[in-house]
């Protein structure tokens, strides 16, 4: 089994691994959807079904459904599902001894929780919302001044930020992506799709070799 899932995963990871943006289906073709944050990600197993048992360990539906006073409107960076099952197979097979998690059920309650918020936002922030870099520095630069900052409700730290694609050899005159880096444990996250709109936030969904928990 673990040879099998390590074969996989070493396929999926030559497919997935970068820090380009991809589009993945995320289960609907328009970028609206009638329903909650947690509708929309129970409405593909296949993407989501991961995150989601990890969110409903964390005891967090109700914050996903949109029923939490504080948190009326969220940003969720969504990882998912294999970067989760990913996660799991990780502590499954190379944890310590106290740490061979069989299932997300074998999981602390306080540390799915703590994984789940690290990647949410209070408000919604839309791709039309983030800053473009300054281009003269790096977005880790000191003197970095473009981009958007935001500081999960885990507590890390994280800034989006878009940039122009050059088109046809014109610099800036192609289309525009978002990029997400973490200054908490300094390095890229992967972005998938972005924009997908649930009625109670927005989901930017994160590319299959994301790193679970590395943001």
């Amino acid at each position: 089994m673990k040879k099998i899932f390590i074969s996989l995963s070493i396929g999926m990871i030559c497919l997935a691994c970068t820090t380009r943006q991809e589009i993945i289906d995320g289960g609907v073709c328009s970028p609206y959807f009638d329903g909650s944050v947690m509708e929309y990600l129970r409405s593909n197993t296949e993407q989501w079904g991961y995150t989601v048992q990890m969110i409903e360990r964390a005891g967090l539906t109700a914050l996903f459904e949109g029923d939490v006073d504080t948190v009326q409107q969220m940003t969720f960076f969504a990882p998912p599902s294999f970067a989760v099952f990913r996660y799991l197979m990780d502590c499954k097979y190379d944890g310590t001894s106290d740490q061979r998690y069989e299932c997300i059920e074998d999981l602390p309650v306080e540390l799915c929780r703590e994984l789940i918020l690290r990647h949410v936002v209070t408000g919604k922030y839309l791709k039309a919302d983030i800053g473009f870099r300054n281009m003269d520095y790096g977005i880790y630069a000191p003197e970095q001044d473009g981009g958007t900052a935001f500081t999960c409700i885990g507590g890390n730290r994280v800034v989006a930020y878009l940039e122009r694609n050059s088109y046809k050899g014109v610099p800036g005159a192609g289309a525009i992506e978002m990029f997400l880096y973490s200054y908490t444990v300094g390095k890229m996250i992967p972005l998938a799709t972005p924009d997908i709109q649930p009625r109670n936030g927005v989901v930017h969904a994160l590319n299959y070799g994301y790193d679970f928990g590395k943001i």
